[in-house]
């Protein structure tokens, strides 16, 4: 006999706030990281070489 959907367990209240417990603190830590990258900033030797870039790609244009 083939079971319907309405055959399936549903999910707990307990497991549901767990869930999202272990969500929220997945996406706290992640703003964490990204926020310390951020705070980093951009390393002038990457900045020279994007600049170099650009001027490259102007001169290519002409």
């Amino acid at each position: 006999m083939a079971k319907s959907p309405k055959d399936k367990p549903e999910k707990s209240k307990a497991a549901d706030t767990k869930g999202q417990n272990s969500n929220a603190l997945i996406a706290s830590k992640l703003r964490g990281y990204y926020d310390t990258i951020i705070d980093e900033g951009t390393p002038s030797h990457l900045i020279d070489l994007l600049e170099r870039l650009h001027e490259a790609e102007l001169k290519a244009k002409k």
